[in-house]
């Protein structure tokens, strides 16, 4: 009876204790959802059903022609530090296995890992490197090195590197390295897309990131998505012919000694560009010099930027940042310029004799001159009271349109301009170029160059006896080939692009040829590849290339300074294309400021031939069939 009456007390009590645990379960679910902390509760709720992470796409892969990679990804690492993790020995062990493992100054790192952090307001810094100037730039590290700093925080005997965090980050690896740099441009630490494909494409190459959801439920639980990956891109750019070119033009600037070279190859049908070369070249994998000082500077905030001590240090540190921003603003809007990446797009110059082709090309389609027409040159002309005279300073008498190209004498030239086709015909023709436009070209930096018309403040009528031959006129190399791609085939102008093939993650994109207009009729484009023809045996002797008929017309002009044309340095340039029969290519070459000669005849007629040796050989062309009958 006893141990009845016991166990009936102990049931009882453990009723009453559940009975107040559920009493009070309800009371405080009755403070939950009507309390004071109501509002925090629902608000934790709905985070945590709600809670929402962005990933990244993996940006494109980049190709040429051939399906050879141009850019691609590689695994990277930033090197983070937790300065309240910090102590005296892994300060000093951080210092020594970096400065070992990255080939970088001990003192260096040290110094950045004894700052008094804390006391500045930063509990997280990003370990740098000096670049040139003095710069900081973030210490990135590849996947070997990651590994072997990863075993080092796991291994209990390993050196010290308390403290120390690899953070992933974007970065991208250019198998081809310089010989494609200024085409391809380059991504920064950011994961920004700078100039040429990777600036122009950048949305597309990046893609689009991907709302991950995390549900707080198990039954609701999801497996985390792969990755999404941007578009890849196939260009029209040939490795092997670009390669062809770049050592062709290396070498020639080591013989001519001139600052900097350019050659454009592309296919006047469709507007394929083949190959873009530019000297200096750009290296992509190291392109912290071509940045602008501002993306220098500007890793400065993310590193460590040491906070006021008092309200009034940050309101007079604001002060004076403002100051100084507009005072840099304005510095940017009235003398700096944007840095030319790529120079066959962005960077403009005076083109001299290869312009005199759309001069002829535009009097020949009015029909206001004939090839056979002929001038009397008497060595000068005067055009809105300013004398012309030709390169040699000589008269050459009486000259057919034909010898007058053949020979590139200015005089006969401007008296087209000025006295056949007139300034309302003549501008109007340079328009129906693209002279002064844009080409919409796929490459990032691209600018329009400058024509002054006579609606323009600054133009007299001698413009229109320099602008004849090239002079008081500027174009980029890619308006230049575009406009005079023209000629060869057949009267219309073709958009030059850089993208063959977008291929997305379901289909893949062929972009069409674009037609950008017919300045001349097929008739005009006929007979000026004849008289170019011609002009093979003058001055362009040196661009000839037996068994092959080809057209081109060289280039010589003097470099416009603060106080007038430089008289001793040059632009030498020609422009080519062929077999005049059936053209497939058309070639621009161009040295700025060669020393061994000024002549575009000397200097890049010859590197022309070099070019399209090799060239009909790589696209398997056959000789030209004139020169197979009358051998």
């Amino acid at each position: 009876m006893t141990v009845y009456a016991s166990s009936q007390r102990r049931i009882r009590m453990i009723l009453m204790v559940m009975a107040v645990l559920g009493v009070a379960m309800f009371v405080q679910l009755i403070r939950v959802q009507f309390g004071p902390y109501a509002p925090a509760f629902a608000a934790r709720e709905s985070f945590a059903l709600e809670r929402k992470d962005e990933l990244d796409a993996s940006r494109g892969v980049i190709y040429d022609r051939d399906g050879r990679i141009l850019a691609s990804n590689v695994p990277m690492y930033y090197l983070e530090v937790e300065v309240r993790q910090l102590t005296p020995e892994s300060k000093k062990q951080i210092a020594a296995v970096l400065s070992r493992a990255l080939v970088l100054p001990y003192e260096d790192i040290f110094h950045q890992l004894i700052r008094d952090w804390l006391h500045e307001g930063q509990v997280r810094i990003r370990l740098t490197r000096e670049i040139q100037d003095g710069q900081p730039w973030p210490i990135t590290v590849d996947q070997v090195v990651a590994d072997m700093l990863n075993g080092f925080l796991a291994d209990p005997e390993a050196p010290d590197l308390s403290g120390m965090a690899l953070v992933p980050a974007p970065s991208r690896t250019y198998p081809s390295g310089e010989l494609a740099g200024h085409v391809v441009g380059f991504v920064n630490q950011k994961g920004e897309g700078y100039f040429g494909v990777e600036g122009f494409y950048d949305d597309w190459l990046l893609g689009d990131p991907v709302i991950v959801e995390h549900g707080t439920i198990p039954l609701d639980a999801r497996p985390q998505p792969e990755a999404p990956t941007g578009v890849n891109l196939v260009l029209t750019i040939d490795l092997d012919i670009q390669q062809m070119v770049d050592a062709i033009l290396r070498e020639a600037m080591e013989s001519n000694g001139a600052e900097s070279a350019y050659a454009v190859v592309m296919d006047p049908r469709n507007g394929e560009l083949l190959a873009m070369v530019a000297r200096p070249a750009l290296d992509p994998d190291n392109y912290e010099e071509w940045l602008p000082d501002e993306e220098k500077v500007g890793w400065e905030w993310v590193l460590a930027e040491p906070a006021a001590e008092t309200e009034e240090e940050a309101a007079l540190q604001d002060e004076a940042d403002s100051e100084l921003g507009a005072d840099a603003d304005a510095e940017s809007e009235e003398t700096q310029e944007e840095p030319v990446i790529n120079p066959l797009v962005s960077g403009v110059f005076e083109p001299g004799s290869t312009f005199k082709v759309l001069t002829m090309s535009a009097a020949l389609d009015a029909e206001l001159v004939a090839p056979e027409d002929i001038y009397v040159d008497k060595g000068v002309i005067e055009v809105g009271g300013h004398p012309i005279k030709n390169w040699d300073g000589t008269a050459w008498g009486p000259r057919t349109m034909t010898e007058c190209m053949q020979h590139s004498l200015n005089v006969c030239l401007a008296y087209v301009a000025s006295e056949k086709l007139e300034s309302p015909l003549f501008y109007q023709y340079l328009k129906a170029f693209g002279i002064g436009q844009l080409t919409g070209v796929d490459l990032e930096g691209e600018v329009a160059g400058n024509l002054r018309t006579p609606r323009h403040p600054d133009w007299t009528e001698s413009d229109l006896g320099t602008n004849a031959f090239g002079q008081g006129v500027s174009v980029t190399p890619i308006q230049l080939i575009a406009a005079i791609a023209a000629v060869p085939n057949g009267g219309v102008m073709m958009q030059p692009h850089i993208v063959r093939a977008v291929a997305g993650s379901e289909n893949v994109y062929w972009p069409q040829a674009t037609v950008l207009g017919s300045p001349i009729s097929a008739e005009t484009a006929a007979e000026i590849n004849e008289m170019l023809l011609v002009s093979m045996e003058g001055e362009g002797r040196r661009a000839a290339l037996p068994g092959y008929a080809l057209a081109g017309k060289t280039g010589t002009a003097q470099i416009p300074g603060d106080n007038g044309y430089d008289p001793d340095l040059t632009i030498a340039s020609y422009i080519g294309w062929g077999p005049v029969e059936a053209p497939q290519f058309i070639v621009l070459v161009r040295f700025d400021k060669p020393r061994s000669s000024p002549w575009g005849s000397v200097v890049a007629a010859p590197v022309f031939h070099d070019i399209v040796e090799r060239l009909v050989v790589m696209m398997g062309i056959p000789p030209s069939s004139v020169f197979q009958e009358s051998g």
